[in-house]
C-alpha cells in the first residue's frame, strides 16, 4: 500500500505518513466498536485523502506566499505591504477574537471560500460570513482605514 501510494504522490515519506495515520484512524474506529467492511480499502481511501489534503494545503500556502510577495512589490515601502505594514497587520490579526482571526486567515491567506471555511470550522455559512465581516471591519479600524472602499483594500492587500 505504501509503495503504491508513493507512486501516486511521488513521495515515499508522505505515503508512509499517510498510511500510518490511516491505520491509526482505523484502529481508533475499531476501539470505538465501529466496523470497517474492508480494512484495506478503507485505509487506502483514507490515506489517499490525507495525501490530497496535504498537497492542497501546500498549494494554498504557496498561493498565499505568492500573493503576499506580489502585494509587497505593489505596495513598495509604505502601506500594509511594507515590513512595518505587515507587522501592523500581524498585530491587528492577533488582536481579533479567535473565530474572526481564523476566518480572515482562511479566507485571505489560504484562499478558502466561505463554504469551505464553514465546513473546516464546523459552523453555518452565515456564521462564517458574519465573522468575516466583523474581522474586516476590525482590521480596517485597526489599520486606520475608515470607509467601505478602504476596508476592501485591506482585504485585497491581505490576499
Amino acid at each position: 500500500m505504501v509503495n503504491g501510494l508513493a507512486l501516486v504522490c511521488g513521495s515515499l515519506p508522505a505515503a508512509e505518513d499517510a498510511v500510518q495515520e490511516a491505520l491509526a484512524r482505523a484502529w481508533e474506529r475499531s476501539e470505538r466498536g465501529q466496523h470497517i467492511e474492508s480494512a484495506e480499502a478503507w485505509v487506502t481511501a483514507v490515506a489517499t485523502n490525507l495525501l490530497r489534503d496535504g498537497f492542497r494545503r501546500v498549494l494554498a500556502e504557496r498561493r498565499a506566499r505568492a500573493r503576499l510577495g506580489a502585494g509587497l512589490a505593489e505596495a513598495g515601502e509604505g502601506g500594509v505591504g511594507s515590513a512595518a505594514g505587515r507587522l501592523d497587520l500581524t498585530r491587528a490579526l492577533a488582536a481579533l477574537p479567535r473565530r474572526q482571526r481564523e476566518v480572515a486567515v482562511f479566507r485571505y491567506y489560504l484562499d478558502l471560500d466561505v463554504a469551505e471555511i464553514a465546513r473546516v470550522l464546523g459552523i453555518p455559512e452565515g456564521t462564517a460570513k458574519s465573522a468575516l465581516h466583523r474581522a474586516r471591519r476590525s482590521l480596517a479600524a485597526a489599520l486606520g482605514e475608515t470607509d467601505g472602499e478602504d476596508a476592501e483594500e485591506v482585504t485585497d492587500v491581505a490576499r
